[in-house]
């Protein structure tokens, strides 16, 4: 199972309802790993996917730090479903909504690590997406070896106790840090669990309770390979960071000599060359940035000339249907 070099390798812990929805524009070679411990929705994923299985892989299982069986809790919002024991202190599921909290059923679901799948299918990860309710940081202690070489992590977090016992955003960012990563960024824009109606929906309000948060592997610590840099540019464009992207690709030209148009026949070039190309298309009219800006760092990064203006529009991949 072992992927080819200019495959970018996802694992998605938790992957219920599909791919994650940072992934789904990503259009360059990819094996996404789906693990999904609920039968049912195992099965209607496998359904979904079966035009694409070469390429997504759902597995029915879930993962811990160690090869387990599970007590699996079946919420009414089978979507909140978890082995870890809820806490019902977040103001989202009160009044009508109280009841999606509810255990409906107990199953028990086997569990693996990250690294014993991984050494079973010879594989090395590129990047985790982690959604599991609560037991996200035992699954990071079990893929101690693939944190080696993980180029970049979503995790969903906790800033209070809404899961008994349950380890929260600080001591994952500890753990993280002290594994050679860096916060990117936090899917928070001021909006968190509402108190009550007297808000307005366009500014801030509530209580930041949780939430999704991006690292990266530190770059002095990263394979300095043309592919590895566009894949942690390709993750950092669908995350929220096209600066990082950018500043990634120009210091793995400038510093590693780095020559990314030997890549030029794969999807994963083409997807970075597409989206920094409408980056700096979208970017033309703003004020103090120069059109000869963006040409002049696209050369640098491409080593080709970047198309402009009409030409740009005029282009079947740069402006689609």
């Amino acid at each position: 199972m072992q992927s080819k070099i200019n495959t970018t390798s996802v694992l998605d812990a938790g992957g219920r309802y599909g791919l994650h929805p940072t992934w789904k524009p990503f259009t360059g070679e990819m094996d996404y790993y789906l693990f999904e411990p609920d039968p049912e929705e195992c099965k209607r994923l496998a359904m979904k996917y079966a035009s694409r299985a070469e390429e997504v892989r759902v597995i029915g299982k879930a993962l811990a730090e160690h090869n387990c069986t599970l007590d699996l809790n079946i919420f009414r919002n089978r979507a909140m479903s978890s082995s870890a024991v809820r806490k019902p202190i977040s103001s989202l599921f009160l009044g009508e909504r109280l009841s999606e909290v509810d255990v409906v059923e107990r199953i028990k679901v086997q569990a693996v690590s990250i690294d014993s799948f991984c050494d079973s299918n010879d594989l090395q990860l590129d990047f985790m997406k982690l959604d599991t309710e609560g037991t996200e940081f035992q699954i990071l202690r079990g893929a101690k070896k693939q944190l080696r070489h993980i180029l970049g992590i979503r995790c969903e977090v906790a800033f209070d106790q809404l899961f008994e016992d349950m380890p929260m955003f600080g001591d994952i960012h500890g753990y993280l840090v002290r594994e050679g990563f860096y916060l990117l960024n936090l899917d928070y824009e001021g909006r968190g669990d509402y108190q009550n109606e007297f808000v307005k929906v366009d500014g801030r309000y509530g209580i930041l309770t949780g939430t999704d948060a991006v690292w990266m592997r530190r770059l002095e610590l990263v394979d300095p390979s043309a592919c590895c840099y566009l894949k942690y540019a390709a993750f950092c464009l669908c995350n929220n960071a096209p600066d990082v992207a950018v500043d990634v690709l120009l210091r793995g030209r400038r510093e590693q000599s780095l020559m990314y148009e030997d890549l030029s026949g794969s999807r994963l070039f083409k997807f970075v060359d597409i989206k920094i190309q409408k980056l700096f298309y979208s970017l033309k009219w703003q004020p103090g940035l120069s059109l000869k800006a963006c040409r002049d760092v696209y050369e640098t990064i491409f080593g080709s000339r970047m198309k402009e203006m009409n030409e740009f529009m005029e282009s079947s991949e740069l402006n689609p249907d």
